[in-house]
């Protein structure tokens, strides 16, 4: 019995340590945005804003979202 309870605490132990790795490196994948300075209108069109962003102001993408009222260009890059 004794052994079985060491195996299980190790499994568990082994577990908890794969978990917290992995929302570690979870965590590394964030996305920064910041308003475009190029795109000036309302966003219709968020493939016409990852194309401004990535052309003209070297980011890795973008996309239409809301800021406040208005549906804006904000393009993003891992942080």
């Amino acid at each position: 019995m004794k052994l079985s309870n060491r195996v299980f605490s190790a499994l568990l132990l082994i577990s908890f340590i794969i978990l917290a790795t992995t929302t570690e490196m979870g965590l590394a994948d964030k996305i920064c945005k910041t308003r475009s300075d190029r795109f000036s209108s309302v966003c219709f069109s968020s493939n016409s804003c990852a194309i401004i962003c990535q052309q003209f102001e070297k980011f890795e993408g973008g996309q239409c979202e809301f800021d406040g009222v208005f549906r804006r260009c904000l393009c993003t890059k891992a942080c």
